[in-house]
């Protein structure tokens, strides 16, 4: 994990592929928030992305891809590539 604040972890199966974010600092939620939006715009890819806060000021981004995109182009893997790199994650957790 590169950044204390935020882990990240990348599930794969038949059917999606799923990018999760994690980060404790409620200010890292805009941070997140825009560079999905900002790889969503480069890579013209719209991945479902689910939010959800924790009770105290982190939270968790999941970002998925659904067997149309993922298993017909390497989009999502140029997609988690991009956005790990715009957030200084050099590195995914194991699950």
């Amino acid at each position: 994990m590169s950044n204390s604040k935020r882990v990240a972890s990348v599930n794969m199966e038949e059917e999606y592929m799923r990018l999760i974010i994690e980060y404790k600092d409620s200010s890292d939620r805009t941070n997140i928030c825009s560079t999905i939006d900002k790889i969503e715009i480069e890579t013209n890819t719209h991945p479902e992305v689910i939010h959800k806060r924790d009770q105290n000021s982190g939270g968790t981004y999941y970002i998925e891809f659904s067997k149309e995109i993922y298993s017909q182009t390497r989009t999502p893997g140029e997609f988690i590539e991009k956005l790990l790199k715009e957030l200084n994650i050099d590195h995914c957790e194991k699950l």
